[in-house]
């Protein structure tokens, strides 16, 4: 597979999403070698307090759950009062170099990424469609449909939410080849207000998808933005 929707300016794996406020940079550390895992990370600086804070998360993708040991976190606090994110970041990589080293880690290749969402009005349930250009017949080709379903009950820090994303295949006449139901909906995230699909990109087995999905928090400090990814294993 390969995009149908690219934006130059967006081909860097760490963006940024254009928010105000506490708003964080999103860092692709890439797939492991033997296709089991894949690791991201995720910084910023806090809004009111500007306290640097970052984290690196590595994902078993065949169970699309967070790996406990391969979680490292830098809180905000006192002791990261004026630092700059990104340095906060780098201190937190080098603290797990080690630990990754293993693991062999390989940056998805740009021409695996599927989607990059190209405009910051779109709502996270519009539903995203691309083709399969893997085949060389181009009049068959097939179709994913994709829709994130939010479950958001409550309003601002009170809230709790959940979340799904059907994949349909679909070939040339529109009939479904695949259904698929990816997420953790019995998942309940408190002031989790809104979620959006960023990017979705595969490795190079082409058999790894992972959706890096951004979450609007809200809590006393404001709104802020996080991320986080599903995984799907073909």
């Amino acid at each position: 597979m390969k995009k149908s929707i690219i934006c130059s300016l967006l081909l860097a794996f760490g963006f940024t999403a254009l928010s105000a406020g506490d708003v964080a940079t999103f860092v692709d550390k890439g797939f492991s070698t033997d296709g089991k895992y894949y690791v991201f990370g995720q910084y910023g600086k806090t809004d009111k307090k500007f306290q640097g804070w970052a984290e690196i998360y590595q994902v078993d993708i065949a169970q699309n759950d967070y790996v406990d040991k391969g979680l490292f976190k830098t809180k905000p606090s006192a002791v990261t009062s004026d630092k700059n994110g990104y340095d906060v970041y780098q201190s937190l990589e080098a603290a797990s170099f080690y630990y990754y080293k293993d693991i062999k880690l390989e940056t998805a290749n740009p021409d695996h990424v599927l989607y990059i969402l190209d405009d910051v009005n779109k709502t996270g349930e519009d539903e995203i469609i691309f083709k399969d250009f893997r085949t060389a017949d181009i009049e068959n080709q097939n179709t994913y449909n994709i829709k994130l379903y939010p479950t958001v009950t409550g309003k601002g820090k009170n809230s709790k939410s959940s979340f799904y994303i059907m994949l349909e295949i679909k070939d040339k006449n529109g009939n479904i080849v695949t259904s698929r139901k990816i997420g953790s909906p019995d998942i309940r995230r408190k002031g989790v207000t809104n979620y959006k699909i960023e990017r979705i990109f595969c490795d190079s087995t082409e058999k790894n998808l992972i959706f890096v999905i951004e979450k609007m928090l809200e809590d006393d400090s404001g709104t802020s933005i996080r991320y986080m990814v599903e995984a799907a294993k073909f």
